[in-house]
């Protein structure tokens, strides 16, 4: 269901990206709120943004090119390839460590370059993309950051993505590579199967989309598909029930096993998050994609059902200022695309009305009274960056408005059909 107010307040938000852009001949960038590690403790602060889809350019322009699909405004299309100019500039500058990672590395420039050409219908930008995701240097995979959020695990949900709607042999290849990555450093106990994906953050092996288990058994998954190799599958299950052993039937949810000590946070209390990098919103999405891959599981039917209940239940009882932030990693924005998510792929028109009714009361809470928007950055304002910010709040009004042709940023998955359509309806409407 197309909802004008969604469509709206997305385009508000584009229209405030382009007022906001600061300009150096044919690139653009924006100032905003991040967090940056300052002595022992991160801290916030107030700077232009890096070239990253997560917080920075790459991110905003794929917002903006995605809303120009239904606005055709000309100022948003301008800031977009701008913006795009901007991270193609910074991509020497990426550390070589991250340099194949999705959100947050130049393989995911290169993704949004794809995206953005699709969306505009430009094939100079997707080729320029395709060019430079066959560059070994953007996506060599490497085994310091394997998880959704910093390495391996994302960038294959976005090869096997690009490689089946390109019939790009190569990419496929070069994600089965990051693949036995995974395999390789793989933790394995009579519990299931962890990883190590940040050193030093907590005693046990991390649960959850972004970093944990969640995200890169839902890779593994999506590699067993594309393959049809055994050992991807059975990964996949291991990290599952890995998660499967520490949810909480009281909670309805899945504990964040990071120490909270350099936060300041020092209970004997187990933390239970709910966003899309900890906690049930995540785990969710990778049990929701895993189930369109393998219904007969009842395990991870379970697992979706208990995720969506919770997620349904945090997404009802959302008011602002006291509901947090609307973020897409760890706010409204993100839990809400879940409920989407599920009510394309289940037919579940109830979880969908969850959302666009929180949708609805942010708009009459906050719009409408002309305050800021609450972005993701602890202790600071707002920021325009896609996974933190303005841009992807836009984003989540432009899923509100139409999920099908604007697909989860959160859950990268086999888009073919949703390309194809898109192609079509535009084409048709011009």
């Amino acid at each position: 269901m197309h909802e004008n107010m969604f469509l709206d307040t997305a385009d508000r938000i584009g229209r405030r990206l382009c007022r906001d852009a600061v300009w150096s001949g044919n690139a653009c960038n924006w100032l905003g709120w991040a967090l940056e590690v300052v002595g022992p403790t991160w801290t916030p602060v107030y700077r232009a943004q890096n070239a990253t889809i997560y917080d920075g350019t790459g991110g905003i322009a794929l917002f903006l090119a995605r809303l120009c699909q239904f606005t055709r405004d000309s100022q948003q299309r301008t800031a977009a390839l701008g913006a795009l100019n901007r991270s193609f500039a910074a991509l020497p500058e990426v550390t070589d460590l991250l340099r194949h990672s999705v959100y947050s590395g130049a393989a995911g420039i290169a993704y949004a370059a794809i995206e953005i050409g699709e969306a505009l219908g430009d094939e100079r930008i997707w080729s320029r993309g395709l060019r430079e995701l066959r560059d070994p240097r953007n996506v060599q995979p490497n085994e310091t950051y394997i998880d959704i959020i910093g390495g391996c695990a994302g960038t294959i949900q976005m090869l096997l993505d690009i490689g089946r709607r390109y019939r790009a042999d190569d990419l496929l290849e070069t994600a089965a590579a990051h693949g036995k990555v995974l395999l390789k450093t793989a933790v394995k106990s009579d519990a299931g199967w962890s990883w190590d994906t940040l050193p030093g953050s907590g005693e046990k092996h991390l649960l959850g989309y972004g970093h944990g288990a969640g995200g890169i058994g839902g890779a593994l998954m999506e590699l067993w598909n594309a393959t049809g190799e055994a050992e991807y599958r059975e990964a996949a299950l291991q990290a599952f029930l890995y998660e499967r052993s520490f949810f909480s039937a009281e909670q309805h949810n899945w504990p964040d096993l990071r120490s909270m000590a350099p936060l300041g946070i020092t209970t004997p209390q187990a933390v239970y998050a709910m966003a899309w990098c900890h906690g049930a919103p995540g785990i969710g999405l990778s049990r929701l994609r895993a189930h369109e891959l393998l219904a007969d599981d009842a395990g991870i039917l379970q697992d979706l059902n208990e995720a969506l209940y919770s997620t349904a239940g945090a997404c009802s009882s959302v008011t602002f200022p006291a509901s947090g932030n609307m973020s897409l990693c760890h706010g409204l924005g993100g839990n809400s695309d879940l409920l989407l998510a599920a009510a394309d792929s289940l037919d579940r028109s109830d979880l969908r009305q969850i959302a666009e009714a929180a949708g609805r009361q942010a708009i009459a809470q906050i719009q409408v009274s002309d305050m800021p928007w609450p972005c993701g950055v602890n202790g600071g304002g707002e920021t325009p960056n896609l996974m933190l910010g303005l841009a992807g709040i836009g984003h989540f009004y432009l899923r509100l408005y139409d999920s099908a042709r604007v697909p989860s940023i959160l859950l990268l998955r086999d888009s073919t059909a949703r390309a194809v359509a898109s192609r079509t309806t535009t084409a048709a409407a011009d």
